[in-house]
């Protein structure tokens, strides 16, 4: 949103920023004024904190306000949630997620796309320590007030640390994100190490964009799914979408990975029906077929009739006007 001009100076004049810490100085905000300010800085990754007396940020808070000052705008919490790269993970997913990466108590995991922390705060249901990447400061800020390890980061830009058990995440989709999130984070497994996500239905597609992806999927031996259309229609999306489980070595067991497809409805006249019919049909259009060529071979044996010509038409001209052109010479000329 854009933000009015006489609450960013204001902003700008009464925010006394120490680290990570932010306090409104002056008089008291009238509360029109401090819901502005406060929606400005919860964006930003702000949080007021009763305890210290400030808002305090997952980052420098002067490197959080910097874009809004440059700016003049932000982008709320709320328009954040109504992008098309943010789709919260509805919680039968999220479930079958973590079935999928038959996650036991103890064990290290990280979410590289955490947003709010739907998924975050399943795992960590289930007993697992979890660390989370995620780049926007506003939703780092609601996964530190829920007691989370968080790194305010572009996940594409954290060089790779092979120490997790599992990686459980749901990462943008735009332009082939997916992948790349997912071939990155990769890169974080152990050995023995196993990462699922949710993904776009397009690498289930054989193009040229997919098929170093899909190459990838098949020689770790991993299995991929189809989530049921519809499934992220809470979310504010009906994207399809499949669930790609990949080993980060292939086992020794593995199955051969089986694609899932778009279902088709067959048509009922699709169905087999008995031959007999079917002659039946063929027999019928075969005489009907017959019958025509009958009459057509009847009218060619007829001999032609010579019609006479009609009568042409007589237009009748006008009659010739009887004048003659005179001339006289003058002989003296």
């Amino acid at each position: 949103m854009r933000i009015p001009p006489d609450v960013l100076t204001t902003l700008r004049e009464r925010a006394s920023i120490d680290g990570r810490r932010l306090v409104l100085t002056g008089p008291r905000f009238d509360s029109q004024l401090y819901q502005q300010i406060n929606d400005i800085l919860e964006a930003v990754g702000g949080r007021w904190t009763t305890s210290e007396g400030a808002h305090l940020f997952p980052v420098d808070a002067a490197e959080a306000l910097a874009p809004v000052f440059a700016t003049g705008e932000v982008v709320t919490l709320r328009e954040k949630r109504q992008q098309a790269q943010y789709f919260p993970t509805p919680k039968p997913v999220v479930d079958r997620l973590l079935d999928l990466a038959r996650l036991e108590p103890g064990m290290r995991v990280m979410e590289p796309s955490a947003g709010s922390g739907a998924i975050v705060a399943a795992v960590a249901e289930r007993g697992a320590t979890v660390d989370c990447i995620e780049r926007d400061p506003g939703y780092a800020a609601i996964l530190v007030d829920a007691g989370h390890q968080v790194r305010v980061a572009d996940f594409l830009t954290v060089p790779p640390l092979p120490v997790y058990d599992r990686v459980i995440m749901n990462p943008p989709f735009t332009r082939g994100a997916d992948i790349q999130h997912v071939e990155h984070a990769l890169r974080f497994l152990k050995p023995d190490g196993l990462l699922v996500s949710v993904m776009s239905w397009a690498v289930t597609e054989q193009s040229r964009a997919t098929a170093t992806f899909r190459a990838l999927v098949e020689a770790r031996g991993g299995a991929v799914e189809a989530v049921a259309a519809g499934a992220f229609r809470e979310s504010g999306t009906d994207v399809d979408t499949v669930i790609v489980t990949i080993p980060a070595i292939r086992p020794a067991d593995a199955q051969p990975t089986i694609w899932p497809r778009r279902e088709t409805a067959v048509p009922e006249t699709a169905e087999f029906r008995d031959p007999a019919d079917i002659l039946a049909d063929i027999r019928a259009g075969l005489a009907e077929a017959q019958r025509h060529f009958d009459a057509l071979a009847e009218l060619l044996a007829k001999p032609a009739s010579v019609a006479e010509p009609p009568a042409a038409e007589v237009i009748e001209l006008p009659a010739r006007r009887q004048e003659q052109l005179a001339i006289d010479f003058d002989a003296s000329a």
